[in-house]
């Protein structure tokens, strides 16, 4: 079922941050798993993302805009069969540029590492 016009303008006065329309290659990393994706809009606290013919994946889901140099920590918020919604949680610079399956792998990596580290020494300090 498609979304009237007064749907949709309800929709866009209910969020947050305005969406600026875009079309690029993102890479969406969970786990093991890197999935190539299309970024189709972006605001400052999330992206809509057109899925390559694969699910979303379970589990921490890491958004890598290497053109941009940008990682964002992202939770799911919708998903369609060819589409999704995320919320970013936090999102960081890459500190080297990375592209490809491979660097976008590594980015999430260090990324999750770093945040780890973090949480560990504000737990220490408690």
């Amino acid at each position: 079922m498609r979304a009237t016009a007064r749907q949709t303008a309800s929709f866009a006065d209910q969020r947050a941050y305005a969406r600026r329309p875009t079309s690029r290659k993102v890479y969406l990393v969970s786990g093991r798993d890197t999935l190539r994706c299309a970024l189709i809009d972006l605001a400052e606290g999330g992206a809509r993302i057109r899925l390559m013919g694969t699910a979303l994946p379970e589990g921490d889901l890491y958004l890598v805009d290497t053109r941009v140099r940008r990682i964002h920590l992202a939770r799911s918020v919708w998903q369609s069969e060819r589409e999704a919604g995320l919320q970013f949680v936090e999102s960081d610079t890459l500190d080297r540029p990375g592209g490809g399956v491979e660097g976008a792998a590594e980015a999430a990596l260090l990324f999750a590492r770093r945040r780890a580290r973090e949480a560990a020494a504000l737990e220490a300090d408690l």
